[in-house]
Formats: structure tokens, sequence, C-alpha cells
């Protein structure tokens, strides 16, 4: 690779953690170690929450950055770069919709807030077990009129099947969002604006960065505008279509610490 890069960003779910939702602390031990010798910067650029990810990255986090809820929040060095919250009657509003969605598929949603992350209390309860995988804080609550706290972003499930129709129709409805797909059942909608692309943007404009700079990796649709942001941009076998069209490179499935494997490569 001929371009320096001082910048290195990754999904997590699908493409940086294994099939278990796991890493390898030791290698990206190592790992940092050499980006801090060769002066480059490492990014989790993810649709979960900064709670969720500064717990995963609890032994790395002053080594490292973090771009939570999809771009909602930019975070290095202990600073918020970038924040970005919904007003209370918008987020009501999404909710409404998500339940007259043609393609929705009952109360599956969850309110992800600066504190702490939300359901309602008629979610069904193997979506609260699912979602608390991404988010441990989740509080369960009567109405919506109970959150005392600031909201990025309504997470939902749709039938894998329905995906894009279900998320194209929340687009058409309301055009203050950006609902997009982040797994094979799931959408998150977050202000339009906001998304993984405009956080790096906003991240390499604090460090005096420019694109060609940075290499990024993903594996879904709401990596689509941080994989055309990055001059480099790498997707694993097991990303999506549309994802793998627009990568620079493609490497091994996720599965087998491809992402990893590469950053080691990158440094060795």
């Amino acid at each position: 690779m001929t371009k320096k890069i001082k910048l290195v960003a990754t999904d997590m779910d699908g493409t940086f953690l294994d099939a278990q939702g796991n890493f390898d602390r030791k290698r990206l031990e190592a790992v940092l170690e050499r980006f801090q010798d060769k002066q480059i910067l490492f990014v989790a650029a993810s649709g979960r929450s900064h709670g969720s990810l500064s717990s995963l990255f609890s032994h790395f986090k002053h080594q490292m950055a973090f771009v939570s809820e999809n771009g909602g929040m930019v975070q290095y060095q202990g600073r918020t770069l970038f924040e970005s919250f919904m007003d209370p009657n918008q987020y009501r509003e999404i909710y409404q919709k998500v339940l007259e969605n043609p393609y929705n598929q009952g109360h599956e949603l969850l309110f992800s807030g600066e504190r702490q992350s939300y359901v309602l209390k008629e979610t069904p309860r193997d979506y609260v077990d699912f979602i608390r995988h991404y988010y441990p804080d989740v509080q369960i609550i009567d109405d919506l009129e109970a959150i005392d706290d600031r909201i990025m972003k309504v997470t939902t499930n749709f039938p894998a099947e329905h995906i894009f129709q279900g998320e194209a129709w929340l687009n058409d409805q309301l055009p203050y969002i950006h609902a997009v797909t982040t797994g094979f059942a799931s959408i998150d909608v977050i202000l339009r604006g906001v998304n993984k692309g405009q956080a790096l943007k906003k991240l390499c404009q604090e460090l005096g960065l420019s694109p060609d700079e940075v290499l990024v990796f993903g594996d879904n649709l709401n990596d689509f505008e941080m994989m055309t942001f990055a001059g480099t941009a790498i997707a694993p076998a097991n990303a999506r279509s549309q994802i793998k069209e627009i990568a620079d490179l493609v490497i091994a499935d996720h599965s087998q610490e491809s992402v990893m494997a590469y950053m080691e490569e990158l440094v060795r």
C-alpha cells in the first residue's frame, strides 16, 4: 500500500467482531502498540451506543476514538467532538410511523439515549434480550413521557425479507430522518445528515487528516458513507453486495478475524 494511513476505522458487528461478537484482546493490544509507533489512530465506528463501545474496549479506550450511534456521537480522548439529538416530538413521531409501517412486526423498538437506552413495557421479551447484547443499559418504561434523556437514535427490527421495503417506507414518510439497514433484520433511524462518513469527516477535521489518509472496514449499508469518504475501503467476504461493490478490496469473512489480520499486516 502506497498511501500513508493515519486513521483506521472499523465497523463492529459483522466486520471487526467475530461470529460470537468477540475479538482477540492480545492481538489488538499488539496492533495498537504498533499503531502508536506509526502514529495511526484506531477508531471503532458502530451503530452501538458509546457506552457499549466503551465497555467493549475498556482496556483500550484511551488509545482510540469512538464513532457511536451510526455517527450520532464522536468521542476522542475523553472529549465529545460531535453529538446529534432528536427533538422529543421527532422520536414520538418516529415511534408512531414504525407502528404504522406496513412491514412492521410489532413493538420491537429501542430508543438510544445519551445516558441509557429505553424500551416500552409492551416490547417482546425476546427482543429485549436480543437488544441487550448491543445496549446493556436498557431500561423498561411505561411510555415515552418517562424518558428524561436526550435521544440520538431509534432502532427497530423488520422481517429480513422486507427490510428494504420497511426502510424505504420510513424514509418516504419522514423527510427529516434517515432509516438505514444495519443488519439483516435491523434498521436504525437517525436524523438526516448523520452517518459514519460525516462523523469521520469531523474527526479528520479535528486531527488535520485528509480522506486519503483514512482506511475503513465495513459490511453493511450503514457503512456506505464512511466507505465512500475514506481513501481506502475494505469489506469482509460476508458484506452486503452493495458494500463489496464500492470496496477497494474484499478480504476473508469476519468470522476469520480478517480485519485484525489485515491491520497486523498493515504495520508489520
